[in-house]
C-alpha cells in the first residue's frame, strides 16, 4: 500500500508533568489523518491540570485547551480515600475513614472540598462527613456504628429459635457493613455518586490484642499488643503448659522508671497462692513473686487436655505512673523464671518485652504519598524515578500530626526490594505536600522515599511497602511499570535519497583559497559544496508492562497490549548513528544524510 499522506504539523501536550505519544503497534500514522488533518494520541500521568495541546506548523503555532471546562467535582478533586479500622466492636464502635487529595495544589486549598463517608448495612444507612483542612489537605472522616448493627439476630428471630433447638449450630455473627466516600460540597450536593472503600467487618465481642512470648519452655507471657498512656493500668497474665510439673517457682520482674508492679493475685486462688515483695531503686524497681501450689491438685493432666492451649496461672497488675512524659517511649520489663533447687550462679533466661508508651491515643500509622503508580524510566535515563513519602499519626478523634518517633520500613520481598541508603540525587528533593517476583521498588534508609533506580528489569502491580512505629503498621501497595526490551526503532523513511540540484557548503575544497583566475570562481564554489540528502524522522518506541506477582507469564501492558509508548527523548543521549560519515542525528529525533552508504541507528 502506498505510505500514508499526513499533515506534517506537530503536536504536543503542555502543562502536565508527565506525558507520552502513544502509537499503536500495527500503525505508524493514526487512521484518522489526512493532507489536511493530524491526530495523534497521547497518555497522561499525573495530570493534576488542564492539559494544553500546541500544534507548530512553522511558521504557525497555535494552543487549545483540551476538553470541556472542569466543573467543580470529583474530576477536579480525585480523592484517595484509606479505611484505618477493618473492623468495630460494641466497645470501639468508631470507624475512622482517611482522606486526602492525590494530587497537590495549595493555589486551591481555600476551596477544599468534603468527604462523607457512607456505612451500609441490612438497608440502614450512617454516614459522616469532615472538611479537608490546609496545609497537608487531608481530613479523617469518624463514623459511629448504630448498636443494633452488632446484633445478629435483631433482624432473624426465627434464625435464633432454629439454633436454640440445634446448640450444635456455631453462633450467627453480624453481616458485614458497607463503607462508600463521596465528594461534594461542604453543606451542600455531592458531585458523584459515592464510591466503593471495602467491607467493615462488625464484630459482636471485643477480641483482646495481646502478645504471647515464652518465658521458658512450660511458661508464657501474655501482655497488651497496644501503646499506652501514663496513668493507665494493664494487666499481665503467666500461663503454664500443662505439662508443667513443679510445685512452686519464682517471677522476678525489673521495671524501668515510670513503671510500676501493683499486685499479683493467682488466677485460680484454691490452686496456687501468690506472694509479691517489691522494691525500688533510683533508676528501676523490682517485683519478686513467689508462687505455691496448694493441696493435693494433680500436676499430670490426663492426655485428652495435652493439646489445650496453656491455662492462666498468675495476674500481675502494672501501672504507668504519670509525670513520665519525658521518659522513652518504649520502657523495657525484664522477665525472668527461677525454680527451687537451681544454681544460683546458673544461667537463667531472661525476657525483656517493652511497653510502648505515648502521651496522645494514636491509633493509626498513615503514608502520605503523591503516586501510586511508578513508570520506571529509569533503565532508559540512568535517573531514578522518586515518590516521596511522609508519615502522619492519627488520634482518637481525628486529629492528624507529623510522626516524630522512628519509623522502620521495608519491602515485602527482600530479594528485589531492598532498604537501602539514598542516592546522592535524592537530597535536592522538596515535598510538594507541606511537609515478580522482581519487584523493582526500593525503599530509602530514611523511609521517607521510594524510589526505582534503573537496575531494575520487570515490573509488577501490587508491589507492597510496609511501614511500622512502636506497634503501629501500614502499608502501600505500589504499581511498577518497566520497560519491555529489547525497544523498537522506528524511522520515517529507511532509505535517504539525494537531492538533485541542492548542495550544502563544506565539500573537502571548501577552503578559503582566493581564485586567480575569475572564470574559474564558479567551478572553485562548485568543488567547496556537498550533495545534500534527505532527512528522516526517528522515533524509539517501548511497552511498558507489569508482571504478575504470582510469578505467571501474564503481562499487563500500559495503556494496553496494542499501544507502544514514544520515549525518543528519555534515550536521545544514548541515541547514535553507527557510522557518521554515512549520516548524522540531529536533536536525537532526526537523521539527516550525509553521504552514499549504508549504517544502522542505535540505542
Amino acid at each position: 500500500p502506498p505510505d500514508p499522506v499526513f499533515l506534517p504539523a506537530e503536536l504536543e501536550v503542555l502543562g502536565v508533568p508527565e506525558s507520552y505519544r502513544l502509537q499503536r503497534v500495527d500503525q505508524d500514522v493514526a487512521p484518522n489523518s489526512s493532507l489536511h488533518t493530524r491526530s495523534e494520541t497521547f497518555l497522561l500521568l499525573r495530570a493534576g491540570s488542564q492539559p494544553l495541546v500546541q500544534a507548530t506548523y512553522p511558521p504557525f503555532s497555535t494552543r487549545q485547551v483540551t476538553g470541556s471546562p472542569v466543573a467543580p467535582g470529583s474530576a477536579a478533586w480525585a480523592i484517595r480515600a484509606v479505611s484505618l479500622e477493618s473492623s468495630v466492636s460494641p466497645a470501639e464502635p468508631v470507624v475512622r475513614n482517611w482522606d486526602a487529595p492525590r494530587d497537590q495544589d495549595h493555589s486551591r486549598a481555600r476551596d477544599l472540598p468534603c468527604v462523607t463517608l457512607h456505612a451500609h448495612h441490612r438497608g440502614r444507612v450512617a454516614r459522616g462527613t469532615c472538611h479537608l483542612q490546609a496545609p497537608l489537605g487531608v481530613c479523617v472522616v469518624e463514623l459511629e456504628i448504630p448498636p443494633r448493627w452488632f446484633s445478629p439476630g435483631f433482624f432473624h428471630s426465627h434464625r435464633s429459635r432454629r439454633r436454640d433447638s440445634d446448640s450444635l449450630e456455631p453462633p450467627e455473627r453480624p453481616e458485614p457493613a458497607e463503607l462508600r466516600y463521596s465528594v461534594g460540597e461542604c453543606r451542600g450536593r455531592e458531585w458523584e455518586a459515592p464510591r466503593l472503600l471495602g467491607m467493615l467487618e462488625l464484630r459482636a465481642g471485643e477480641p483482646e490484642r495481646q502478645q504471647e512470648v515464652r518465658l521458658d519452655e512450660k511458661v508464657l507471657l501474655r501482655v497488651p499488643n497496644v501503646p499506652l498512656r501514663p496513668g493507665q493500668r494493664f494487666t499481665a497474665t503467666i500461663a503454664l503448659r500443662h505439662n508443667f510439673t513443679a510445685d512452686s517457682l519464682t517471677l522476678r520482674i525489673k521495671a524501668k522508671k515510670g513503671l510500676q508492679v501493683l499486685s499479683a493475685r493467682p488466677a485460680i486462688p484454691g490452686a496456687w497462692s501468690a506472694h509479691l515483695e517489691r522494691s525500688r531503686g533510683p533508676k528501676h524497681s523490682t517485683a519478686v513473686v513467689t508462687c505455691r501450689r496448694l493441696g493435693d491438685i494433680p500436676a499430670v493432666p490426663d492426655g485428652s487436655r495435652v493439646s489445650e492451649p496453656p491455662a492462666a496461672f498468675l495476674h500481675l497488675d502494672v501501672a504507668v505512673e504519670n509525670g513520665t512524659g519525658g521518659l522513652a517511649p518504649a520502657r523495657p520489663l525484664t522477665w525472668q523464671v527461677e525454680y527451687p533447687g537451681q544454681d544460683p550462679e546458673a544461667q537463667k533466661d531472661k525476657l525483656v518485652w517493652e511497653i510502648q508508651v505515648s502521651e496522645r491515643d494514636i491509633r493509626a500509622l498513615v503514608p502520605l504519598v503523591q503516586e501510586l503508580e511508578i513508570l520506571n524510566t529509569a533503565p532508559l535515563t540512568g535517573i531514578p524515578r522518586i515518590i516521596p513519602v511522609k508519615l502522619v499519626a492519627v488520634e482518637a478523634g481525628g486529629g492528624v500530626s507529623e510522626l516524630t518517633d522512628p519509623v522502620g520500613c521495608e519491602s515485602a520481598d527482600k530479594q528485589v526490594l531492598q532498604v537501602s541508603p539514598a542516592v546522592p540525587s535524592l537530597s535536592r528533593l522538596t515535598w510538594d505536600i507541606p511537609t515478580e517476583f522482581h519487584v523493582p521498588l526500593q525503599v530509602s534508609h530514611s523511609c521517607d522515599l521510594v524510589f526505582v533506580g534503573g537496575k531494575e528489569s520487570r515490573g509488577a502491580r501490587g508491589a507492597r511497602v510496609d511501614f511500622w512505629a512502636r506497634r503501629l503498621r501500614a502499608e502501600l501497595s505500589f504499581s511498577v511499570w518497566a520497560p519491555l526490551l529489547p525497544l523498537r526503532v522506528q524511522l520515517g523513511d529507511p532509505v535517504l535519497e539525494q537531492l538533485r540540484g541542492w548542495r550544502l557548503p563544506g565539500g573537502p575544497d571548501s577552503g578559503t583559497v582566493e581564485s586567480e583566475d575569475p572564470a574559474e570562481e564558479p567551478e572553485r564554489r562548485a568543488r567547496g559544496c556537498r550533495p545534500q540528502f534527505q532527512r528522516t524522522g526517528l522515533r524509539v518506541l517501548a511497552h511498558f508492562v507489569a508482571h504478575p506477582l504470582d510469578g505467571g507469564r501474564h503481562l499487563s501492558y500500559l495503556p494496553g497490549p496494542e499501544w507502544l509508548l514514544d520515549v525518543t527523548h528519555l534515550v536521545a543521549a544514548r541515541t547514535r548513528v553507527q557510522d557518521p560519515r554515512v549520516a548524522s542525528l540531529e536533536a536525537g529525533a532526526v537523521v539527516v544524510g550525509r553521504e552514499p552508504g549504508v549504517t544502522s541507528v542505535e540505542v
